[in-house]
């Protein structure tokens, strides 16, 4: 067993998303300035599964939620080890287009889900493929897809947005109770991670503001800080809200998170502000590097994270 910090102390493969450009907005509906050109190993949208299973992308009710050490360390005896196709694979979900999830392959035993909720004009398998660089190989990271944008750049590449953030509940729902159907030996049944970029994360904090039994711990980049009024942060705590940690490229984002990190502060909820170098509305590159150095501590006592 090693500590949750050595778990996502890997280093990272830099993905080649174009400069600072964005991949998503700070509000619903707003079209992204110019569009980023895919990073090199970026899939293309992969055809849905007839039969319902998960497909490797090319080149690409829940329990009540338990926190206690029991709930937390992984169940029984250990399950035959997880294979895939690829470290990334398509999942069908009912009601919904298919997501994109990292999965742990070679897991023997359950491991903790992470969501990786995308920006608007974005895709979930960059965000993916990112978050896997930063967590590791050691978690199944859920990427929900959303619903494609008209205004995409073309057919062969189709950006996603989120509707609302009562539908992307819905979808993150529909697709954990799919992960835990194709994988039922080892995902975790406890509480996700939630993590958001842009609009992904603006949606994602009021989500938890509802939901923080199944979401206590959130990393919100570039986004998510506007959602935290005092009420909201309330409920938060009183849900079981637990660590909100807030990773920021720009000044403005900065000094949004922080005035919203002492509302939850004054909740009763664990907070922590990082800014990356100054690099424009993005989640990877320097951005990704400094969510990597501080994602130890928004799983920190969380013992699931130290399973390997």
């Amino acid at each position: 067993m090693t500590s949750s910090a050595a778990l996502f102390a890997r280093p990272l493969t830099w993905m080649a998303l174009a400069g600072a450009a964005a991949l998503g907005c700070d509000r619903p509906g707003r079209a992204a300035g110019a569009a980023p050109a895919p990073p090199s190993a970026a899939p293309a949208p992969a055809p849905e599964a007839a039969d319902g299973g998960a497909k490797a992308v090319p080149t690409a009710p829940l329990a009540t939620p338990r926190t206690d050490a029991a709930a937390l360390a992984p169940a029984g005896a250990a399950a035959a080890p997880l294979r895939a196709d690829a470290p990334l694979v398509e999942l069908p979900v009912e009601g919904f287009a298919s997501a994109v999830v990292s999965v742990p392959i070679g897991a023997t035993g359950r491991r903790p889900v992470l969501i990786a909720s995308h920006g608007n004009y974005d895709r979930p398998e960059w965000q993916c493929q990112v978050w896997r660089d930063i967590a590791g190989d050691g978690v199944f990271i859920l990427c929900p897809r959303g619903v494609a944008r008209r205004d995409s750049p073309s057919a062969s590449d189709v950006r996603f947005t989120y509707e609302s953030n009562a539908r992307l509940e819905q979808e993150v729902d529909a697709g954990l109770a799919a992960l835990r159907a194709r994988f039922p030996e080892h995902v975790d049944p406890g509480p996700a991670l939630y993590t958001g970029f842009s609009l992904g994360a603006i949606m994602g904090s009021a989500i938890a503001a509802r939901r923080a039994a199944l979401f206590p711990r959130l990393v919100l980049v570039e986004g998510g800080h506007d959602k935290w009024t005092p009420g909201a942060a309330k409920a938060f705590a009183e849900g079981g809200g637990q660590r909100v940690l807030f990773v920021c490229a720009q000044a403005g984002c900065g000094a949004a998170a922080a005035s919203a990190a002492k509302r939850l502060e004054k909740a009763g909820v664990l907070t922590r502000v990082v800014r990356s170098q100054e690099a424009g509305h993005r989640y990877d590159g320097p951005v990704a590097e400094e969510t990597r150095r501080a994602l130890g501590w928004a799983v920190e006592g969380d013992v699931r994270f130290s399973v390997r």
